[in-house]
């Protein structure tokens, strides 16, 4: 096993998978893109102008941690920022998730060192987790949560963290792309940062489950993945993916005072209609079902296999990642209209999305 520092996606023309393990500090990142029409951004250039970085610095470093983890010979390290005066602290799963059984211990930018730390809970589905320190181990400074769903393209934000086991290391950007849909996934755990912010500030391993802040220091992100070329040249290229913090708090809160976090499902398993398959079939672009779940909602709505869903709660869907999208949008028991195709025409449902 290899240190597990962060993810990577990979970027070409496009963004693609990228699999493979680095050795030494930087440890694995793996990931792909795939945001369809739903991301938005700009070309425009941005300015950090009027954005005191140093005073962001000093307001958030003592709500940074870097997470080390270790089981017998094998390690890696990532970040983290103190939840709340319990002693919570918010991670990526990635970072802890493959010494599970192992020892984690946090590192305080502003206090102690090796101070051991607990899995409060995890969620592999969307690359969250939450540990826990003894409240008394340390000065604990909570960091401000800032709101996300006010993020524009071009706003100057700061990342901090500890790339390449670098603790304490700032570094600045601007929002450049918002509402990525980035997949994580590795191996059989399905993973996905749903509704991603994209920045150009420089992240590298290391400071995955660190805090992306706006410019007054409060956290409007969880630094989750960074582009990578396919050559793996290593290093930032400026394509950098952050878990929108109102998102992680709702999935925080779960872990907290559950171990596990519920997501809302439509029931129905499902592949994209492709440009060439819309052609060749005269379906629309969209979700195309290809089974639904007994018992849950696409079922008592009335879906069937064949109807290709495009559009979830007024969200247009034209992939089955942008389906993902906009269920994940909502919460389980709530009910939205779902149009779909079926035999030539058009047609809607109210189904209700739950919990499988």
């Amino acid at each position: 096993m290899q240190a597990s520092t962060g993810r990577v996606v990979a970027a070409a023309a496009g963004l693609v998978i990228l699999g493979g393990l680095a050795g030494g500090a930087v440890g694995a990142w793996v990931g792909s893109d795939d945001d369809g029409p739903g991301g938005t951004a700009s070309a425009a250039p941005a300015s950090l102008s009027g954005c005191d970085v140093a005073a962001v610095a000093t307001k958030v470093f003592p709500s940074l941690v870097t997470v080390n983890v270790q089981r017998g010979d094998a390690g890696g390290l990532g970040s983290g920022s103190v939840l709340d005066a319990d002693g919570n602290i918010l991670t990526n799963d990635h970072v802890i998730a493959p010494v599970t059984g192992g020892t984690i211990t946090v590192d305080f930018a502003r206090g102690p060192a090796g101070v051991a730390a607990t899995v409060v809970g995890r969620d592999p589905a969307t690359d969250l987790a939450v540990l826990h320190v003894d409240p008394g181990a340390a000065r604990l400074t909570p960091i401000v949560a800032g709101d996300s769903s006010a993020l524009v393209v071009g706003q100057p934000v700061v990342a901090a963290g500890s790339p390449l086991g670098l603790n304490s290391t700032i570094t600045a950007g601007v929002v450049s792309a918002l509402n990525r849909y980035v997949n994580v996934g590795q191996g059989d755990e399905p993973a996905a940062l749903i509704n991603a912010v994209q920045t150009d500030a420089a992240v590298n391993p290391g400071n995955s489950g660190g805090p992306l802040t706006d410019c007054q220091g409060r956290q409007v992100g969880v630094n989750s993945a960074g582009a990578q070329t396919p050559d793996g040249g290593g290093g930032s290229i400026g394509l950098n993916f952050a878990i929108p913090m109102d998102f992680a708090v709702s999935v925080a809160r779960q872990l907290i005072a559950n171990g596990r976090a519920q997501h809302p499902v439509l029931g129905v398993l499902s592949v994209t209609v492709t440009d060439e398959m819309a052609k060749s079939t005269g379906l629309p672009r969209g979700a195309l079902v290809e089974q639904v779940l007994p018992g849950l909602g696409a079922a008592r709505g009335g879906l069937k296999p064949g109807d290709v869903i495009t559009d979830v709660g007024g969200t247009a869907v034209n992939s089955t990642d942008r389906l993902l999208v906009a269920v994940q949008s909502h919460r389980p028991g709530d009910t939205v209209q779902v149009g779909y195709h079926r035999d030539g025409a058009t047609h809607q449902a109210g189904v209700t999305v739950a919990t499988p």
